[in-house]
C-alpha cells in the first residue's frame, strides 16, 4: 500500500503540462544548454528517482527483448511476463519501440499498452509511464488498415505542403489511436545522393523542399499536442560518400551547414520535440559521440530543448563498428557527454549498467544524467502520458476513416510526375488494345514500398484486399488489356512472350521499378535499372509498338538504355496503397499529372549532379558547359494541358536590372497562364544565381515555390517575395553572409535581374552572429 500511495502522489497527484569550428572533446561536466523548463511534477520525480530509476528512463529497448518465445502472432505480441517483469520493474526501462515480425490491429495494439502500462503503473515504484516509439513514416504503416500515403519522396512531388501537413495530421491521429504517442518521422535528410537506399524517405535534393514540407509534418504531427515527431537523422546521414546506408560523409562543416542543416534548424524552430541521430560519421567524426553537432550546435545554436534518441543499437556501433571507443562503456561516457539522452539499446542492458557504473565512478556526473531524465519526463509529461497512459477507445472512430483514404488517394493522384509524352500518347485512347507488362505491374509491396508491415515492406499479407494494383487498377475500367509479367525485379522472365503480346497489341505499358526494400538492405553497386527489366522493355520496343514506361520506384534507376524508345514515362515512386488507382487514372486520362521531379533523374550512373551545382560541375571534357545533362532536370513534370509564363517584374521593374529595398526585400512577380484546354496544376518555381560571391557561387537555388490550379485559358498572377535573408550563404567561418552584387530570378523560363547594395549586404550579414 505504502508503494501505491507513493505512486499517486508522484505521478498523479499534479496537473499536466497541457562549419564552425572543429569538433571538440566532450567534457562531461559543461551542462547541457537547451534544458526544457521543468513543472513541478517533473521536479519532484526526478528528486525521488535513483540513480538505477534514471539510467532505465534512459533506456530504449525492442519489444522483442520481452516477447514471448514462438515468434510473433499475426495481430498481436505475446509478452513473457517475467522478462517484461526485469525490463519494467528491475530495469526501469522509460521505452520501448517497433513492432514483432509485421503489423498490429488497433486490438492488438491496445492489449500490448495494457500489458506493459499496467506493469509500469502498478508495480513499479513511482508508477512512471512508459512511452512506446514507433516508425510511422508515411502513415499508420505498422497498425492494420491504417491510412498510408506516399513515401516522402512522393509527398515532395506534390510541391503541395499543405497536403503534407495534413497526411501528418492522419498519420498522428492514427499513431494516438494505436496508442503509439513518440513518431519516429519526419526524415529531414536532403536527398542529394540518389544511390542511397534511403532516398525514397528523403523529400528530395533540395533543402528548401525539406525544411518546407519538413515544418509542415512536425505541425501536423504535433497539432494536437499529444504525439511527438522526431527530426532524423540528424546530421548529414544521407550525405554518404558510397550511398551504402551507415557509411561515412565526407563534407566540410560548411558544407553541412548549407544542405544539411536548414531542414532541422526550420524544424526545431517549428517546435519538434525530439531528434533521432545519424548511424554514420561526418568526417570521421560519428556524430552519436559529437559534442560538436549534438550539443553546441543542435541545443546551443538551434535552441533544441527536447529528447535526443540514439538510432538502433549506435552506442555500442562507437566501440564495435566506428572503433572510437576501446569499450562499450567508453562508448556509452563518450554518446552521454556528447547530448545522447535516449539510447535504443535496443536489445540488452549493458548501456543501462555502464551509464550507473560511470556515475558511481565520478566519470559522469548525476546532475548530467538528470538533464536527460528531465527532458524523457518533461516529453511524457507534455503528451499527457502520465494521466493518460492508455489508448483511448474512443480515438477508434477516427481511425482510418474514408476521408482519410481519399486524403491518401489524392497525395497519390498529385505525386505522379509525366516526364515523356511523345506525340500525346498519353493519356491512352478508350478503344486501344493494351499490353500490360513489367514486375511491378501486379505488385502491391512494389507500390508500398519499405516500412509497410513490415521492416522491409515486402509481406504482402499484411494489405487489405479493396486497394488495387497497377493492372488490378487498368482492368476495372473495362478496357482491353492483356497481362504477362514478362520478368522479374531482378531475375529474368519470359519477355518474349511479352514481345509476342505487344506485337498484338496497339500499345505497351511496361510497369518497372523496384520492389520494396530498407536501410542497408536496399544498398545496391550501380543505379542502373536491373538488366532483366532493361531487357524486357527492349524486347517490347523492337517489335515498333508504343512503348510508356511506368516508373514504380524509391530511387530515379538508370534507364538510358529505354528512354528514347519509349513515346511515354510516368514516375510513380512509391504511392502507397491508392497508387495501382493514382497510375491507372494518370493513363486513362482521368487525372492530369500534376508531380514535379524533386530531384534531378540523373542519365548516367557517373552524372550525380544536384540541379544546384557549381558552375564547375557543367563543364565538358572540352570545358564547354555542356556537362551537366541529365535525363530529366529537378522540377520537371508534365501535364495534359500547357501553360505559359509573362510578365515577370521585379519590384516594379519588368525583366530589367531592380534593386532591392533597404528593407532588405524585393517582390517578384508572374503571370501564369493555362493555355492548353483542360483544367491543370502547375507548381511556380523560383530561383535565384548569384553572379559572384566570396565562395562558388550555385548555378541556381530555389528559393520560393507555390502551386496553381488554373482552368483552360485562365491565368494568375503568382508574387513571391525574396528577403536578404533568403540569399545568404554559409560562409567560410561557418557564419550566414550576403555578398554585395547582381543576383537573376528564374521563373518558368524567363530571367530578371536584380542587385543587392552594399548596405543591404552589410545589414544581412551583421545579424548572423548566429551560424545556420
Amino acid at each position: 500500500m505504502k508503494r501505491i500511495m507513493t505512486i499517486a502522489v508522484l505521478a498523479g497527484a499534479l496537473p499536466p503540462m497541457a562549419a564552425g569550428p572543429a569538433p571538440r572533446t566532450a567534457d562531461a561536466q559543461q551542462p547541457l544548454p537547451g534544458a526544457p523548463a521543468a513543472s513541478p511534477r517533473v521536479e519532484a520525480l526526478l528528486a525521488a528517482m535513483t540513480l538505477e530509476e534514471k539510467a532505465g528512463q534512459m533506456t530504449q529497448l525492442t519489444i522483442a527483448a520481452v516477447a514471448a518465445e514462438g515468434g510473433p502472432q499475426r495481430d498481436s505480441i505475446r509478452l513473457d511476463s517475467a522478462k517484461l517483469h526485469e525490463a519494467i520493474v528491475r530495469r526501469h526501462v522509460g521505452s520501448l519501440l517497433n513492432v514483432l515480425g509485421g503489423s498490429l490491429s488497433i486490438d492488438g495494439w491496445h492489449a500490448l499498452h495494457a500489458q506493459v502500462q499496467g506493469m509500469a503503473m502498478r508495480e513499479t515504484r513511482l508508477g512512471i509511464p512508459v512511452i512506446y516509439g514507433i516508425d510511422f513514416v508515411h502513415g499508420a504503416n505498422y497498425t492494420r488498415g491504417g491510412t498510408i500515403f506516399p513515401h516522402n519522396l512522393g509527398m515532395a512531388a506534390t510541391f503541395n505542403p499543405a497536403l503534407v501537413r495534413r497526411a501528418a495530421e492522419i498519420t498522428a491521429d492514427e499513431a494516438l489511436a494505436s496508442g503509439l504517442p513518440w513518431n519516429f518521422a519526419p526524415v529531414l535528410d536532403v536527398g542529394r545522393n540518389p544511390v542511397w537506399p534511403r532516398f525514397y524517405e528523403t523529400f528530395g535534393e533540395d533543402p528548401l523542399v525539406a525544411a518546407t514540407l519538413g515544418v509542415q509534418a512536425v505541425e501536423g504531427t504535433q497539432r494536437g499536442g499529444r504525439v511527438a515527431a522526431t527530426l532524423k537523422h540528424y546530421l548529414g546521414y544521407s550525405a554518404s560518400r558510397t550511398g551504402r546506408d551507415r557509411t561515412p560523409t565526407e563534407l566540410s562543416v560548411r558544407g553541412v551547414r548549407e544542405n544539411y542543416l536548414p531542414p532541422f534548424a526550420a524544424a526545431v524552430r517549428a517546435g519538434a520535440r525530439s531528434v533521432m541521430v545519424n548511424s554514420g560519421e561526418i568526417d570521421g567524426e560519428p556524430v552519436h559521440a559529437s559534442r560538436y553537432w549534438l550539443t553546441e550546435v543542435l541545443r546551443g545554436e538551434l535552441g533544441f530543448a527536447g529528447v535526443v534518441v540514439t538510432d538502433w543499437e549506435d552506442i555500442y556501433y562507437l566501440h564495435t563498428r566506428h572503433r572510437v571507443a576501446p569499450t562499450i562503456k567508453d562508448a556509452v561516457r563518450m554518446a552521454v557527454e556528447a547530448g545522447i539522452d535516449v539510447s535504443m539499446t535496443p536489445s540488452d542492458f549493458r548501456f543501462t549498467d555502464a551509464l550507473i557504473e560511470l556515475v558511481r565512478e565520478g566519470a559522469i556526473t548525476e546532475s548530467r544524467i538528470d538533464q536527460s531524465v528531465r527532458r524523457i519526463l518533461a516529453l511524457k509529461e507534455a503528451l499527457g502520458l502520465f494521466d493518460r497512459p492508455l489508448p483511448d477507445p474512443a480515438l477508434r472512430a477516427g481511425f482510418a476513416t474514408e476521408a482519410s483514404a481519399e486524403v491518401a488517394r489524392q497525395a497519390a493522384r498529385e505525386s505522379i510526375t509525366l516526364l515523356k509524352n511523345e506525340g500525346g500518347i498519353l493519356p491512352l485512347r478508350p478503344d486501344a488494345k493494351i499490353l500490360v507488362t513489367g514486375p511491378a505491374a501486379q505488385s502491391m509491396t512494389a507500390l508500398n514500398g519499405g516500412w509497410t508491415h513490415t521492416w522491409q515492406g515486402t509481406d504482402p499479407s499484411g494489405f487489405p484486399d479493396a486497394p488495387r494494383t497497377v493492372l488490378e487498377a487498368m482492368l476495372r475500367r473495362g478496357r482491353d488489356v492483356r497481362y504477362v509479367a514478362g520478368s522479374g525485379f531482378t531475375e529474368p522472365g519470359d519477355a518474349d512472350a511479352a514481345a509476342r503480346l505487344a506485337a498484338e497489341a496497339d500499345v505497351a505499358v511496361v510497369v518497372i521499378g523496384e520492389n520494396a526494400y530498407s536501410e542497408g538492405v536496399g544498398d545496391i553497386a550501380d543505379l542502373t535499372l536491373p538488366e532483366p527489366q532493361l531487357r524486357l522493355v527492349e524486347a517490347v520496343q523492337a517489335t515498333g509498338k508504343p512503348t510508356v514506361l511506368v516508373l514504380v520506384q524509391g530511387r530515379p534507376r538508370i534507364i538510358r538504355r529505354v528512354v528514347d524508345g519509349a513515346r511515354g514515362v510516368v514516375m510513380a515512386y512509391w504511392p502507397g496503397m491508392h497508387g495501382g488507382e493514382a497510375v491507372a487514372r494518370v493513363l486513362f486520362g482521368e487525372t492530369n499529372p500534376s508531380g514535379k521531379l524533386p530531384f534531378t533523374y540523373p542519365r548516367h550512373p557517373n552524372e550525380l549532379i544536384t540541379y544546384d551545382h557549381k558552375f564547375t560541375e557543367t563543364l565538358s571534357p572540352g570545358f564547354n558547359g555542356a556537362g551537366f545533362r541529365p535525363e530529366w532536370p529537378f522540377g520537371h513534370g508534365l501535364s495534359y494541358t500547357t501553360f505559359a509564363y509573362r510578365d515577370l517584374l521585379l519590384g516594379s521593374v519588368q525583366r530589367d536590372t531592380a534593386v532591392m529595398d533597404s528593407t532588405g526585400g524585393i517582390t517578384v512577380r508572374v503571370t501564369v497562364q493555362n493555355t492548353g484546354g483542360r483544367a491543370g496544376e502547375e507548381t511556380v518555381l523560383l530561383y535565384t544565381r548569384q553572379h559572384y560571391a566570396a565562395t562558388t557561387p550555385y548555378t541556381r537555388r530555389l528559393r520560393a515555390f507555390q502551386k496553381v490550379a488554373l482552368e483552360p485559358g485562365a491565368s494568375r498572377t503568382v508574387t513571391f517575395s525574396v528577403t536578404a535573408d533568403d540569399l545568404r550563404y554559409v560562409g567560410r567561418d561557418g557564419r550566414m553572409v550576403l555578398d554585395a552584387g547582381a543576383f537573376d530570378v528564374m521563373v518558368g523560363g524567363l530571367t530578371g535581374t536584380f542587385r543587392v547594395p552594399p548596405a543591404v549586404a552589410r545589414a544581412a550579414s551583421a545579424t548572423t552572429a548566429e551560424r545556420r
